[in-house]
């Protein structure tokens, strides 16, 4: 799976998709559709651009197209229900919301708060959700004729009642070069986590230097390169762990690890458990 551009994420004849996940993590990526997450247990990790967000269960976050956006790895799984839509569903009524973003893109259930401006916003979008969600499980004859009812709803809520700008010419030009650079470091770092990878090569690679890399990393992603090179090798040893037969010391040196002292440290702080305890835990 791409860790960088997602392409063709939905169909292209009905450009709609439903996942419902717990998907312990996923790293920084971006897409054209607009992706809505709602949490239905634990907590979530979620980086989206500079900002990292931990979500409880019933919040709802809002990732517009091109937000750079990750899963970031934690103790405990959370399920999810995932949304992602064109706006060409909206056929001649998508240019409402081309080019615009989300200020606020978590919005947070809170029974007890009625006062606040999120609490109908939330009720309406969770309500939308939870419908989509139905018709698309069970796809009776005219699920997607309701589909597109429900999100036309959803999108009347959008635009009535959470904060959104208009991307000028110019912030829309940065924004997509901001994209293309981290298209580069994401695909390069792909290729490459298995084998040591220098702050000052990515930067090249990034047309960027070493100072300037650091901050606009931190600015597009909410982590620091480091952080966001542990996240991606600590996703892989996690699959190689749940997958292969090899020992921990080789899944630390496949996934880019040059000391097991270092990758029993790093999977520790991420995942709540050593590497071992973690293999043993999940054996069926």
């Amino acid at each position: 799976m791409e860790a960088w551009h997602q392409k063709n994420i939905v169909d292209s004849s009905f450009p709609f998709n439903l996942i419902i996940t717990d998907m312990a993590e996923f790293p920084p990526h971006w897409h054209e559709e607009i992706e809505i997450i709602y949490v239905l247990d634990e907590t979530l990790k979620v980086g989206l651009n500079n900002e990292v967000y931990c979500l409880n269960p019933r919040d709802i976050l809002l990732a517009g197209a091109g937000d750079v956006h990750s899963f970031i790895p934690q103790p405990k799984r959370s399920r999810r229900i995932i949304l992602q839509f064109e706006l060409s569903v909206f056929e001649s009524f998508s240019t409402v919301m081309r080019d615009r973003r989300f200020l606020s893109p978590l919005i947070r259930f809170d029974r007890f708060a009625k006062s606040n401006p999120d609490f109908s916003a939330h009720k309406e979008i969770e309500a939308q959700i939870l419908q989509i969600a139905q018709e698309y499980q069970k796809k009776q004859e005219g699920y997607k004729i309701a589909l597109k009812a429900r999100l036309y709803d959803l999108l009347v809520v959008l635009l009535r009642q959470v904060p959104m700008e208009k991307y000028s010419q110019r912030d829309k030009r940065r924004h997509l070069n901001r994209l293309e650079r981290l298209e580069q470091v994401f695909k390069y770092v792909e290729d490459n986590f298995d084998r040591e990878i220098g702050l000052d090569e990515v930067a090249r690679i990034a047309n960027f230097s070493l100072f300037h890399f650091t901050r606009f990393f931190k600015e597009a992603t909410g982590m620091t390169f480091i952080e966001y090179l542990n996240n991606l090798r600590i996703s892989k040893a996690v699959f190689f762990l749940d997958t292969s037969s090899d020992s921990v010391t080789e899944v630390a040196f496949k996934s880019g690890f040059n000391s097991i002292k270092t990758f029993n440290r790093v999977f520790k702080q991420l995942k709540g458990c050593s590497p071992t305890s973690y293999r043993k835990s999940n054996i069926i």
